[in-house]
């Protein structure tokens, strides 16, 4: 069955999850590739003339699912919706309407705004639709002095949007006077005359939130990020130097972004033995409460753990060659800026393998059976699309390494030319084991349909079959006899499915180095993934649990 005879239902799931119709995840987002398709089009013009509801029941129903992959995909399909031409003006209050009951952020809003403002800007459209305006209005209506006084002391603005510039758009009246009183300061920074203790205990935590944004003292700076519990997106950016202040933020930020920001703190020399900061980082990565509570995924921290290894992500290209250009870079300059030096810090190293150990116990066992296959030709010694400082290898090693330690049921195997050989991996053995492992075989070439046929030979029931290579070329290998005989993937699925009566078996075809490789037709149950970045495990997860086809 082709994408085309999917559900309306089915074809809005692939949307939340995939950003696309076609069955196919691109690491990085879908708004970082491409424009709204045709297709996309399309279908929202047949669905806001026939069955809107359709859109706002599904987007409900996973409101609070967190394997989708961008949660902002939520509020960029309600902004498509309400941005098409052929949406009614009886539908747009409704679609904005529902944005609010679905916000669990400020920053969900502020997606929806962001993409409001983009989608009208390839409609050639420069204002924001009087309906949006209208919900703004509602969207700080629901707020309450003290939520109000949070949310300006915590973030200022998203996407170049501040809260300044909704509360003008919104033209915000406030429904009690202390609300009037931080509108006012937010503003025209005026402070009346007749606010009472409320008012002024709110003006004097938004008033150091101002003060803290443009302090370029730590000591200063330090008691308020103690009383705000501020985190280093509230800082002046030239105390991003000061060990003293990243000592005061790091309890306060999600180990997500303690994660992100570990080269920078190597570099800065913040994480020397001893220090303060490796205190704190060795408390936030080897706390089993803490892990637990930010729900990260084992692959995320394997992400990055490798941009520690290498001493951070590298150079954006454009980046490159921008400053190349405009800076006219030496040879040497320019040689330092592509390597980053690799990190020699054992100590972290050790603190990051502890965390993706006890982020294991985030994912919750699916109860399927695997087979993992891994291209272990050449090629996959070469960088992952969008994470250029990990391999194909050591990516598809750490997918095999956590479902090995989360599922009960995997196994583990390469491609060996026309067949697959299966590779005992211990459970409790060490990623670099595994990787090692894993280059003992190799192949001249592969064939994408071997597990399946094997599988079927075996008299093996598999639920979910996942296949890790790495580039498009792979079928330029195949010697010409060998190509005649083999079946495509989708065609032994098929048969599979049929001979084993597992009509939701799943195959999974992940190409590690490439955006643009098609392997399924469309149909249910089958997906391409391209790439790695830290939407792909939750992805794929969603994937093989049913949450979408």
């Amino acid at each position: 069955m082709a994408a085309s005879k999917l559900s309306n239902e089915e074809k809005l799931l692939r949307l939340l999850y995939l950003g696309r119709l076609d069955a196919k995840y691109i690491s990085g987002g879908s708004e970082k590739y491409e424009s709204p398709s045709q297709d996309k089009t399309d279908f929202f013009n047949d669905l806001m003339k026939t069955s809107h509801t359709v859109l706002l029941k599904q987007i409900e129903a996973v409101n609070n699912d967190k394997l989708i992959p961008y949660r902002s995909q939520l509020f960029s399909l309600l902004a498509f919706a309400v941005c098409l031409p052929t949406t009614s003006n009886q539908i747009k209050p409704e679609l904005c309407g529902a944005v609010l009951n679905l916000c669990k952020t400020d920053q969900d809003f502020f997606d929806f705004i962001k993409f409001v403002s983009l989608y009208r800007t390839i409609c050639n459209k420069s204002k924001i639709p009087h309906t949006v305006a209208k919900h703004i209005s509602k969207f700080y209506a629901q707020k309450s002095a003290q939520d109000l006084m949070k949310s300006f002391t915590t973030h200022k603005s998203y996407h170049k949007w501040s809260h300044k510039d909704l509360i003008k758009l919104g033209h915000v009246k406030a429904d009690n006077a202390v609300k009037q009183v931080l509108i006012n300061y937010i503003l025209h920074k005026k402070v009346g005359e007749d606010a009472d203790e409320e008012a002024k205990k709110c003006l004097e935590l938004m008033k150091k939130s101002e003060e803290l944004r443009s302090s370029k003292d730590p000591a200063d700076a330090l008691p308020i990020i103690n009383e705000l519990k501020a985190t280093i997106h509230q800082v002046e950016p030239s105390l991003k130097k000061s060990a003293d202040v990243w000592h005061a933020v790091l309890p306060n930020m999600h180990l997500s972004e303690v994660l992100h920001i570990l080269p920078k703190l190597y570099k800065l020399g913040f994480l020397k033995k001893e220090t303060p900061t490796l205190s704190r980082i060795n408390e936030a990565l080897n706390s089993s409460d803490t892990v637990r509570a930010s729900g990260v995924h084992p692959i995320e921290v394997f992400i990055h753990m490798k941009n520690f290894e290498k001493g951070g992500k590298p150079l954006d290209p454009k980046l490159l060659d921008h400053l190349v250009k405009d800076r006219n870079l030496t040879e040497a300059e320019i040689t330092k800026l592509k390597t980053p030096n690799e990190t020699k810090c054992p100590t972290v190293m050790g603190y990051l393998q502890k965390c993706m150990n006890l982020s294991c116990s985030n994912v919750q066992p699916s109860n399927k059976r695997f087979l993992i296959t891994i291209d272990v030709t050449e090629k996959m010694d070469t960088p992952c699309l969008r994470n250029k400082n990990i391999t194909g290898i050591e990516a598809a090693a750490a997918f095999a390494w956590f479902l090995l330690r989360v599922e009960k049921d995997v196994i583990v195997a390469v491609f060996k030319d026309k067949d697959i050989h299966i590779v005992h991996l211990d459970k409790k053995g060490h990623l670099n084991e595994h990787v090692s492992k894993l280059k003992e075989n190799k192949s001249k070439y592969l064939v994408l349909s071997s597990p399946i046929e094997w599988a079927m030979s075996q008299k093996k029931h598999i639920d979910v079959f996942i296949n890790f290579i790495h580039h498009k070329d792979y079928y330029s290998a195949i010697p010409k006899e060998v190509k005649e005989k083999m079946s495509k993937p989708v065609d032994a699925m098929h048969r599979f499915r049929k001979k084993f009566n597992l009509t939701q078996a799943k195959l999974l075809n992940v190409c590690l180095s490439y955006p643009h490789m098609v392997t399924c037709d469309g149909s249910p149950n089958i997906l391409d993934v391209a790439g790695l970045d830290a939407g792909v495990p939750k992805v794929m997860e969603a994937f093989y649990r049913g949450n979408f086809c």
